[in-house]
């Protein structure tokens, strides 16, 4: 199964900071899996890249925020994910 390019984790990371600044910093996991392709041509590859961290709350408690960003092999951002 192909890597994703270290240019589009950057990318990715950047999207996620500029929506996200609280993950700032933050390394993702990158996993990989195969989804149908529009037009028939067979499994495409795309690339879940997840950011974590533990935010803390005003009130003292702890709160487990997750980002997760969907991009094809092209670098293309598919779908942006969040915790509440």
């Amino acid at each position: 199964m192909p890597k994703l390019i270290p240019k589009y984790v950057s990318k990715a990371k950047e999207t996620v900071r500029k929506k996200f600044p609280e993950m700032t910093g933050i390394k993702p996991t990158v996993s990989a899996r195969k989804a149908g392709s529009k037009g028939g041509k067979g499994p495409e590859t795309l690339y879940v890249l997840t950011f974590q961290k533990s935010i803390l709350l005003e009130d003292g408690g702890h709160l487990m925020r997750v980002v997760r960003v969907t991009m094809d092999q092209r670098g293309k951002i598919i779908k942006l994910t969040t915790s509440k």
